[in-house]
């Protein structure tokens, strides 16, 4: 594959990958605001909730915008509706205003996720994959380490409402940046059936004046069920949900079971956000000499034997090497696991492929907390992180020893 690569463009795309996920990482101060303004900690639970699946609803629906739009153009108009929708929440009071405020932005904000991921993986070149999705990896862990401290400080030093104000400037900033990226070339239907034998990628032009043209019937583009049938969809599916699983578990649940042992929570939290943060930034090279596939498999490996060895952990500083270890996987699988979408899916299919990808990958989000909260009712919540680490250590190994093989 020939492909010209633009630095610039890439900066552009990644700022709005960091703009995104700022948004996300706002909130999770969100259910301290709310307490403030008079809120029950149990009625945020659904202004939390509801933001989730609304960006999780929206995936499918989105890859059509970015298919009968454009992907720029899906980006530009998500980014005026977020804008819109989080005006409100300087001014409402009313919980059921707020919940269907949260739920539109949830929409709108899946709308905008999926549309930078999907522009990446349209104009990322295939051999620059692994370097690049690790600089992208970054922009997902950099706004725990800036907008949350940032969140803090203005709930506690200066007022909710300040608080609040950062949320439509974060989706303002993202349509200025946005409005910068340039325009995908033209893509024909010719170079669609031709991408099928890898022969030719889409490239980015800045200096395209162009108007972008996307098919606008989608027989063009390819369908829903010819994605299923593309060579390394179900393992890709299975390696997707089995990541979900084990990675969603440990994030939401791990410093709960730490406490539960009268130990500091971040003692793993850190340590892991060290070494993943790390990696990502310094080992980007290594990213694109490894096989995705089977790198990605060892790394949910990795990472449920982490999940595992927690069960023989009854020290801060074992938390803290266990943490070390899992931050591993995580710095070396994300990106990964995200270059493997492009990888697998053809140009094509990748706005469906990309949709239903990060849907999967988000999905542990809302199945893991009803497995683990009445589990761990039953059973203790120990012997359910001890399931979930086993399950992703049998599956890593399935995946890389046997299912990615027959890909």
């Amino acid at each position: 594959m020939t492909s010209e690569y633009d630095r610039r463009t890439f900066f552009l795309c990644w700022l709005v990958t960091y703009l995104g996920q700022a948004y996300l990482s706002m909130f999770f101060l969100y259910p301290v605001a709310l307490q403030r303004q008079g809120i029950p900690l149990a009625l945020s639970g659904w202004l939390m909730s509801i933001f989730s699946v609304g960006s999780m609803l929206m995936r499918p629906a989105g890859s059509i915008l970015n298919e009968r739009l454009g992907v720029r153009k899906s980006l530009l108009y998500a980014s005026v509706f977020l804008f819109c929708c989080s005006m409100p929440l300087l001014f409402f009071r009313s919980f059921n205003a707020l919940l269907v405020a949260r739920g539109l932005m949830g929409l709108f904000y899946g709308v905008v996720m999926l549309a930078v991921t999907t522009y990446q993986a349209l104009s990322i070149p295939e051999e620059r994959r692994g370097s690049l999705y690790a600089w992208i990896a970054v922009a997902y862990v950099l706004p725990q380490l800036s907008i949350v401290p940032l969140s803090e400080f203005l709930i506690s030093s200066i007022s909710v409402q300040a608080f609040l104000a950062l949320a439509p400037a974060v989706a303002a900033a993202t349509f200025l940046i946005s409005k910068n990226l340039p325009k995908l070339k033209n893509f024909s239907k010719e170079s669609k059936v031709n991408s099928e034998s890898d022969s030719q990628e889409n490239s980015l032009s800045p200096d395209q004046d162009s108007k972008v043209v996307f098919p606008a019937s989608s027989q063009q583009w390819g369908s829903w069920g010819e994605m299923v049938r593309v060579k390394g969809f179900w393992p890709l599916v299975l390696t997707l949900l089995t990541w979900s699983f084990v990675n969603t578990s440990t994030l939401q649940y791990m410093p709960a079971f730490i406490r539960s042992r009268g130990l500091i929570a971040s003692s793993f939290v850190a340590a892991n956000a060290g070494v993943s943060l790390s990696l990502r930034l310094f080992a980007t090279r290594f990213m694109d000499l490894i096989d995705r596939r089977t790198g990605a498999a060892l790394a949910i490996t990795l990472m449920g034997a982490v999940v595992v060895g927690t069960r023989f952990a009854f020290s801060n500083h074992s938390f803290f090497l266990l943490g070390l270890i899992y931050g591993l996987g995580m710095g070396l699988g994300f990106p990964m696991i995200l270059a493997l979408m492009p990888d697998v899916f053809p140009e094509r299919l990748r706005p469906k492929g990309i949709a239903i990808g990060t849907l999967l990958m988000e999905s542990g989000f809302i199945f893991t907390p009803f497995i683990i909260s009445y589990g761990g009712g039953f059973f203790g919540l120990g012997n359910v992180m001890t399931f979930i680490g086993v399950t992703a250590l049998a599956g890593g190994f399935f995946l890389s020893l046997h299912v990615w093989r027959k890909a």
